[in-house]
Parts: structure tokens; sequence; C-alpha cells
């Protein structure tokens, strides 16, 4: 009976010895991927662009980042296209078409900026981060009182800031801290 439980005991340590080092080398792997995933870099707003535009040649509208995915509407035609990148690899996670006709709203701004110039997005951008130093997350068109407007919205190391500017003439308008 002795030489049973010996045994017994003989087995329960090297089975929990064994499992405990393949507990380690577990732990050990999935430390590896963390700490491999936080320290890539994010790619560039520019990058997420210039993926965007692969995927559909036309105007991007906005773009912003959201939970480790840069989510970018771009308009071609008659049809918008809601493009989500992933922040770090750069990979197409989600792309859905829409018709525009189906959203009376943004359908008028667009009839109306038709008849006025317009900054380009690009330019709206430079003039933002000529003002304040920092990485664009977000960028939108809005129309505000019958003004056309750029909300831009910049990480900066110490938070972010919004910066608004004209559509028209480029002027900023506003910086919200």
């Amino acid at each position: 009976m002795k030489k049973i439980m010996v045994g017994a005991l003989a087995v329960t340590v090297v089975l929990g010895g064994a499992g405990l080092i393949n507990h380690g080398y577990a732990q050990e792997k999935t430390e590896k991927v963390n700490t491999s995933v936080q320290s890539k870099q994010l790619i560039s707003i520019e990058e997420a662009k210039a993926k965007a535009l692969e995927k559909v040649a036309g105007e991007i509208e906005s773009i912003e980042l959201d939970d480790n995915v840069y989510e970018v509407d771009v308009n071609k035609g008659n049809k918008e296209y809601d493009i989500d990148i992933h922040a770090y690899t750069g990979e197409i996670v989600k792309f859905k078409q829409d018709n525009r006709d189906n959203d009376d709203d943004d359908d008028d701004i667009r009839a109306d900026l038709s008849n006025q110039a317009i900054i380009t997005v690009e330019k709206a951008v430079k003039i933002a981060q000529g003002e304040i130093k920092g990485e664009v997350i977000e960028t939108n068109l809005d129309e505000d009182d019958g003004r056309y407007e750029y909300e831009i919205e910049l990480r900066t190391n110490k938070g972010d800031v919004d910066v608004t500017i004209d559509a028209v003439t480029g002027k900023v308008l506003e910086i919200d801290n």
C-alpha cells in the first residue's frame, strides 16, 4: 500500500511540475506577443490615407483614430466609402460602401460647396499644424452658421487640440485645448 501511495505521489509531483513548466512557457510567450504589439508604432495619418485611397481612388472627407483603428470616409461620385484601417498593421479591417443619395443633408452641403471654392483638407491640415505641432487624428468638413469649416483634431504631447479653420479663406477661427 505504501508503494502505491509513494508511486502516486511521485506521478503527481512529476505531472504538476510539467504543468508549471508549461504554464511558465505559455505566460512567457504571451508576454513576448504583448510586448511586440506594444512596441510597434502607429502608422501615420498619411499612411492611413494612402491605404484608403489605394482601395478607393476618391476624395477623403474625414479620418479619425478610434480604438487603434483609423476610420476613413472617402467620397467618389455619388458613393461614400467607410474604410477602417488597423492603426498598427495598416491592414484594412472594414470596408463599406453607401450611396450618398440617401443622406439629404450631406447632398445639400456638397451642392452648396460646389458653388464655393474651398481649400483642400491637406491645406487645412498644414494650416492647423502651422499653429499647433501635433499628429492629426481626425479631420471633418462641416457647415456652421452658413460657413464651411474644417475641424482638425491634433494629438500633442500635452493632449488633444481642436483647430477650426474657415474652409474658404483658410483663416484659423478657433483653437480649443
